[in-house]
C-alpha cells in the first residue's frame, strides 16, 4: 500500500478525522483495492451513475434512478453502498446485472476513464447547498466511526470542511471542477439536478429525471415512486441498517438524519456564515451554483456554536 496511506486530519480542538490518502487525493478509508478498481472500472452503455458530493442527497437520487429503471417499485431492499464505485471490489461491480445503478462522489478529474472516453452511460449531477452540506457532513463524519474516528464539536470541524480538509476535498473544488467539466465535455449525457428543486416539486422532478432514463413518466408510477423515496418512508425501511449511539444510548439512523433544507442556519454562528459568504463569493462567481445559493444572505442566526453539549 505504498500509494496510499491513512492520515489523521487535526481539527485545532484536539480531535483528528481519519481518511485515506492516494497519489495525493483524499477518500474514505475503505479497502484499498476498491478505491484503486476507481481507475479501472468498465463502464456500460446501460449504466446509470449519480455524481455528488457527499450529503447532497445521492441515497435519495440514487434510490430514484433505482426504482425508475426497474420500471416498478416493487424491488428488493438495497444500499446505496452496493452500487458505490470507490467502496465495492471491481469484480463484485462486474458481476452485477444490467442496467447497473450507480454513484461515486469522485471528483470529475477522477472519473473512470472509461466513462469520459466512451461517454456512452448516462450521469446524473446532484447539487445542494454547501452550508447544509456542511452541518450534514459534521454528522457523518461524528457516526461513522469505523471510518472516521472523529469526535471533534462544530466550531472545530467548519475550518476543516471550508478548507477542504476531508475525505473528497474542497466542497468548491470538487463543484467548479463538475460544472466545468460538464461544460467542455457537451456530449456527455448528464441530468442536472438539485437537492433544493427535488424538494420544491418531488413529482416534476422525478418525472424529469424518468425521461432523462427513459422510463415511465405515467402520474401513477411517478407518485408511487416518489412516496416510496420519501425521507420518511427510507429512513424507516433502510435507517436501522445503519445506526449510532446517542449518548441517551439511542439509536439513532446515521444516513438518514434530518433531510431539510436550511438547516445550516440552526449550526451556523453570524461570524461562520460571513466567512463562508465571503468564500463562496470568491469561489463560485459565473458558475452556476452562485445563482442556486446565493439567496439567503443576511443571516442573523443566534451566535453561538452548536453540539458543544
Amino acid at each position: 500500500m505504498s500509494d496510499m496511506e491513512i492520515l489523521h486530519l487535526p481539527d485545532g480542538g484536539g480531535n483528528t478525522l481519519k481518511v485515506l490518502k492516494y497519489k495525493d487525493r483524499l477518500w474514505p478509508a475503505f479497502a484499498p483495492e476498491s478505491i484503486r478498481g476507481v481507475e479501472t472500472f468498465k463502464s456500460r452503455d446501460d449504466d446509470v451513475i449519480v455524481v455528488a458530493y457527499p450529503k447532497s442527497g445521492t441515497h435519495w437520487v440514487w434510490e430514484m434512478a433505482r426504482l425508475l429503471l426497474a420500471g416498478t417499485t416493487d424491488v428488493p431492499t438495497i444500499e446505496k453502498d452496493d452500487g458505490m464505485i470507490e467502496d465495492v471490489f471491481p469484480d463484485v461491480l462486474e458481476a452485477q446485472p444490467s442496467p447497473r445503478s450507480l454513484n461515486t462522489h469522485a471528483h470529475f478529474e477522477l472519473l473512470p476513464k472509461e466513462i469520459l472516453e466512451k461517454k456512452n452511460c448516462k450521469l446524473i449531477y446532484l447539487t445542494r447547498d454547501p452550508r447544509d452540506v456542511a452541518v450534514s457532513y459534521f454528522n457523518h463524519h461524528r457516526k461513522l466511526v469505523e471510518y472516521y474516528e472523529y469526535k471533534g464539536q462544530w466550531k472545530d470541524y467548519f475550518p476543516l470542511y471550508v478548507n477542504g480538509k476531508v475525505d473528497y476535498e474542497s466542497w468548491f473544488a470538487y463543484t467548479q471542477g463538475w460544472e466545468q467539466g460538464i461544460k467542455d465535455n457537451p456530449d456527455l449525457k448528464v441530468h442536472v439536478t438539485s437537492y433544493e428543486a427535488l424538494h420544491e416539486n418531488t413529482n416534476e422532478e422525478v418525472k424529469k429525471l424518468a425521461q432523462f432514463l427513459g422510463a415511465p413518466t405515467d402520474e401513477v408510477f411517478v407518485a408511487d415512486v416518489v412516496n416510496k423515496t420519501s425521507f420518511d418512508s427510507m429512513k424507516a425501511s433502510k435507517g436501522k441498517n445503519e445506526t449510532y449511539r446517542e449518548k441517551d444510548k439511542t439509536e439513532t439512523p446515521i444516513m438518514y438524519r434530518k433531510g431539510k433544507v436550511g438547516d445550516w442556519k440552526n449550526w451556523f454562528t453570524v461570524a461562520q456564515a460571513e466567512q463562508f459568504d465571503a468564500i463562496f463569493e470568491q469561489e463560485m462567481k459565473g458558475i452556476r451554483p452562485y445563482k442556486l445559493y446565493t439567496n439567503q444572505r443576511g443571516f442573523l442566526g443566534p451566535d453561538k456554536n452548536m453540539n458543544e453539549k
